[in-house]
């Protein structure tokens, strides 16, 4: 019955909207003629002008059926999950831990009992869980070592060379390292060796946490090595000085001498960043010769022969332990661009309970907010789908999991083990924090108001979609503030979206940050906006559905050159 009613009210705001579409093209041909003189405008400008005209039009016999579907998103659903998921039965969802293993099979509970395909390929079919590892480990001594004409030579950490401790570090014996220059050379065969690159870092005082454009290429050139099968990473820092400074303040961080968590897989690898005078005495060359190779490199003139180096690297961990976690994932397959895949994401983990176990990280906002938006998109996406309305591109839904410790999860599906092949995702809009009001509110006079990041950086079409979607459907404040590389805070770098953006993927990364309980035990439920989570969620559905349904595509798509191997 309720189908039945369904398609009744359906069909007939369908009618209603196509005589609304026959009276507008009506009026729209009266005014190309009046409107648009040929002396004025040029025929592109004119085609241009009624394009935009066909899209607006269009457009309005959609919304009929794009409303009815985003007004089943409600405040009383979103309050239901958020209140939930940051109780104390959920332990603060901390990665490896019960709650947090509680939390993922709620989350695939709720995909089960709406209908969201698994798209996790295993020998015993598809399922919604993408298991991993992770490894806690706090690192102690990292040497290499290697045979110098008949003598063995030993290289310690932060003295001759820097072990980069957000990387899996592992022990490696007679490895062979490749130095290619500034580039990895696409006719070089690494696989099951190291790779040696020159990076200039000018006077830049901060090679980990930093998000210069050349930390941006570096990351690059680390996933490429890592995609062709390469053992290691060595970075040639060839300011000296910048070696110095960085070695002294490696020593002094708090943060990478604690317990570190990184991804624990086969293709992980460890990256090294080594000193002129190391790298010289490694590939066994004399100052002024390794200084002339350098500037060879610089100038594109490639050596015939490249220099090659055999080391062994030693690493010891103190307190190793392995931890089991896992995304969740539910899929929405479209229909004739259903290759293109849009991913929605949003991290389910929080910080756990306090030291002495008293109390819990609640993590209302950071991210149950984000999760409860996700459920709900998905139920929505796929109730649409049920009933006829299935969107052309697909539409992934992943809860990632170890965000808080270094977006982990995220960056397990993009750089190891992606569902589809990475170049067919065409939009990620990723959520972390969407329930409460922040340090901007003053500019507005409501809490109608949400932070943007990144969604002008990759793709001019993505941009123009959701700006388009919030002034057609939702019209909050759109805030920008954040939205910019240079700003202090770095928030495009901080949460899940960052591992799609760093493969090229256009992002949209919806955010309320810095507000005063972030990452404190006082981040509850009763602080949180749920008529703002419901705005925030719908304008994120219109955008969606917007993307999933438009000709346009965010991002073009082209063949990846790794997509066999991943």
């Amino acid at each position: 019955m309720k189908n039945y009613s369904t398609i009744i009210n359906l069909f007939c705001n369908l009618i209603i909207l196509l005589i609304l579409f026959s009276s507008t093209n009506c009026i729209s041909k009266k005014q190309n003629k009046t409107k648009y003189p040929k002396d004025d405008i040029t025929q592109t400008q004119r085609q241009v002008r009624e394009d935009t005209l066909t899209s607006e039009t269009l457009s309005l016999l959609q919304q009929s059926t794009q409303i009815y579907y985003a007004d089943k998103i409600e405040a009383l659903n979103l309050k239901n999950h958020i209140e939930l998921l940051s109780s104390e039965s959920f332990e603060g969802r901390k990665i490896g831990e019960r709650g947090q293993k509680m939390a993922g099979l709620y989350i695939q509970d709720f995909f089960i009992k709406n209908n969201l395909e698994p798209a996790v390929m295993t020998d015993l079919g598809k399922r919604y869980l993408q298991e991993f590892e992770v490894e806690k480990s706090k690192i102690s001594t990292v040497t290499i070592k290697t045979n110098l004409q008949g003598k063995n030579s030993i290289y310690q950490n932060q003295e001759d060379f820097l072990a980069n401790p957000l990387t899996y570090l592992h022990n490696e014996n007679e490895l062979n390292v490749v130095l290619t220059g500034y580039s990895i050379l696409p006719n070089e065969q690494i696989s099951g060796r190291g790779i040696a690159l020159l990076l200039d870092t000018d006077d830049k005082e901060s090679i980990f946490y930093s998000n210069q454009d050349w930390n941006e290429k570096m990351e690059k050139q680390m996933l490429s090595a890592q995609k062709s099968g390469a053992k290691a990473v060595f970075f040639v820092l060839t300011n000296s000085d910048n070696f110095k400074t960085n070695s002294k303040r490696l020593q002094k961080n708090k943060y990478l001498n604690r317990e570190i968590y990184t991804l624990k897989t086969e293709k992980s690898i460890g990256v090294y960043f080594l000193s002129m005078e190391t790298a010289a005495q490694l590939f066994e060359y004399p100052k002024q010769e390794w200084e002339e190779l350098v500037d060879q490199f610089k100038n594109n003139n490639v050596p015939s022969n490249l220099p090659y180096a055999t080391i062994s690297i030693q690493v010891k961990k103190e307190n190793v332990v392995t931890l089991e976690t896992e995304n969740i994932v539910g899929f929405v397959e479209g229909t004739d661009l259903k290759e293109e895949i849009i991913i929605i994401s949003a991290h389910y983990d929080h910080l756990g309970q306090s030291k002495d176990k008293t109390n819990f990280f609640a993590g209302a906002d950071d991210n149950a907010s984000g999760v409860a938006a996700l459920m709900e998109l998905a139920k929505t996406f796929a109730l649409a789908k049920e009933e006829g309305f299935a969107p052309r591109r697909s539409i992934l839904f992943l809860t990632t999991t170890a965000e808080e410790v270094g977006m982990l999860g995220s960056s397990y599906y993009t750089d190891i083990a992606p569902l589809f092949p990475i170049s067919n995702s065409v939009a990620n809009l990723n959520i972390d924090m969407i329930g409460r009001e922040y340090v901007p509110k003053n500019n507005y006079s409501s809490n109608d108001y949400i932070s943007i990041v990144g969604s002008d950086w990759l793709s001019p079409v993505l941009h123009q979609t959701h700006e388009q979607a919030n002034k057609t459907f939702t019209k909050l404040h759109l805030d920008y503030s954040y939205n910019s590389k240079s700003h202090p805070e770095e928030f495009f770098y901080r949460s899940d979206q960052y591992s799609f953006a760093k493969h090229d993927i256009p992002v949209i990364f919806y955010t309320s940050p810095d507000h005063k309980d972030y990452h404190k035990t006082s981040d509850t439920a009763e602080k949180i906006d749920f008529e703002r989570v419901e705005k925030v969620t719908k304008l994120i559905f219109h955008t969606t559905w917007q993307l999933a349904n438009q000709e346009k595509s965010p991002k073009k798509i082209e063949k990846d050159i790794f997509e066999d191997q991943n």
